[in-house]
């Protein structure tokens, strides 16, 4: 779908001769939301470079910047010290010699959307290397001493992350489609039960990635799950919540990134304002405005790996179409309108932002901190032998954070419920490969394995639009050499 048919159901504009004077007790919020979330996350980076020396969390980010195309400098630091660490990263599950599949692949999308060298990204052939996981099956496996833990988040980065370097593997996306649970969706584990298939954020993530290389027949039944499967205010929980869970940032996300791929118009709009709903307005300190809380619109432990998941969610592109080619070199600068404004994520520069993304030219977990797509891999399948192969290990993947929250301050880690993997601060790096029990930040696309004592929750981000005055410029714009 293109972002300008989905900025047309999103956000319809009216052009106005002067402007508009914000009527009493209206909110003050970010005009261009996605890329206010952007210029955000970017000032909570160490050195400019990494959070903490997360690679999972910090290759989100960088994707992130990438879909609003603002930030080239930042993300040209994020990309450079990715592949300083790419070893240690790719290595980070079992020591020298193995291989985290899901981190991999999370690093190779990450060269294709930065568009650096692949045969060698800091000294690693990651397309080969990738390309070795790949079993006769179609799965794609961790080198692991301690098993495989590979999920659907790993299997979902890898195709999208080939398929911008000669297309992905016939077998890999066989493999995927195959997978598909009896109602439609497609679970976290290859191994998952009858009765607990369907997992939403790997549904979202799935469905970018069949999407991505041209299997649209395989996602349709996932795409009427999804929308079975939002709720009434246009939110996503986690799958593994039970039915009274309420939506999280990083399972709508990923949800409103497939949607908005599939066509979907009108369940995405939905899903985007209630994103848009979760992210922090003008009315709080200038020091938070752009963050999107996990649930709800506070700038806590939990907001940047929410933040990173929901940029693109925001941008209006999914992990298949995110391009850093066109990004401007700087942030933007965070202004406020009365009660809503345009999705942003489209110009960049000074006028990034203002008509929303252009999903159609980009190139994802997916799925944001907690990721509710999957961390990058955190922890081993359930044991046993998934119907992919692989036998289930135990012990997570996760991509090296554990316990507590993104920032200093107290409150739960970042991603609640499965969430896969670690380093990528529970976003599914590595597509998310194992699963950790459900309390444990997992399934996200940038799982970083923190522990939380916040109700369970998933994956995704969203925006909301609205606006068109322009009321009060704030935030000086950053620049990183």
């Amino acid at each position: 779908m293109s972002v300008a048919a989905l900025a047309t159901v999103l956000l319809p504009v009216t052009a106005h001769a002067e402007p508009a004077r914000p009527a009493a007790g209206t909110a003050l919020v970010p005009k261009a939301p996605a890329n206010a979330a952007a210029t955000w996350m970017s000032s909570k980076l160490t050195d400019g470079s990494n959070f903490r020396g997360d690679a999972g969390l910090t290759a989100d980010i960088v994707m992130g910047l990438a879909s609003t195309d603002t930030g080239g400098a930042v993300q040209k630091k994020i990309t450079d010290w990715l592949e300083a660490n790419a070893k240690t990263y790719i290595e980070s599950q079992g020591g020298p010699g193995t291989v985290f599949a899901g981190g991999l692949a999370k690093l190779t999308l990450v060269a294709a959307i930065e568009h650096r060298d692949p045969k060698d990204f800091g000294g690693q052939d990651l397309v080969k290397t990738l390309t070795e996981r790949l079993q006769p099956n179609g799965r794609f496996t961790d080198k692991s001493p301690g098993g495989d833990g590979s999920q659907q988040f790993t299997q979902s980065l890898a195709v999208l992350a080939l398929q911008r370097f000669g297309g992905a593997p016939a077998k890999a996306l066989d493999f995927l489609a195959a997978s598909r649970c009896a109602d439609g969706g497609y679970p976290l584990y290859f191994n998952a039960a009858p009765d607990k298939c369907s997992h939403i954020d790997s549904t979202g993530l799935a469905v970018q990635a069949l999407l991505g290389s041209g299997r649209t027949a395989a996602a349709k039944p996932a795409l009427n799950w999804l929308e079975k499967k939002q709720l009434a205010d246009g939110g996503f929980p986690d799958s593994f919540t039970g039915s009274s869970a309420k939506g999280n940032s990083n399972s709508t996300a990923l949800a409103v990134q497939a949607l908005a791929a599939g066509g979907r118009t009108e369940a995405a709009a939905k899903g985007v304002a209630w994103l848009r709903s979760r992210q922090v307005n003008c009315s709080a300190p200038q020091k938070d405005w752009g963050a999107v809380g996990f649930l709800e619109p506070k700038a806590d432990g939990m907001a940047l790996r929410a933040t990173a998941q929901v940029v693109p969610a925001l941008a209006g592109k999914s992990l298949a179409q995110v391009d850093a080619a066109d990004s401007a070199q700087d942030l933007e600068e965070i202004s406020c309108v009365p009660g809503g404004g345009t999705p942003g994520g489209d110009g960049g520069g000074d006028n990034g932002g203002d008509s929303g993304g252009n999903g159609d030219d980009g190139g994802t977990d997916g799925g944001g901190d907690g990721d509710s797509s999957g961390g990058d891999n955190g922890g081993g399948s359930d044991g046993g032998t998934d119907s992919g192969g692989g036998t289930g290990g135990t012990g997570g993947e996760g991509d090296t954070t554990t316990g507590g929250s993104d920032d200093d301050t107290t409150g739960g880690g970042n991603a609640p419920a499965p969430q896969i993997g670690g380093g990528f601060g529970g976003s599914g790096d590595a597509g998310g490969s194992g699963v950790q029990p459900v309390g444990n930040p997992g399934g996200s696309l940038a799982s970083t394995g923190a522990s939380s004592s916040l109700p369970l929750a998933a994956t995704a981000g969203a925006l909301l639009a609205a606006g068109a005055t322009t009321v009060l410029v704030v935030r000086r714009r950053r620049t990183t050499s």
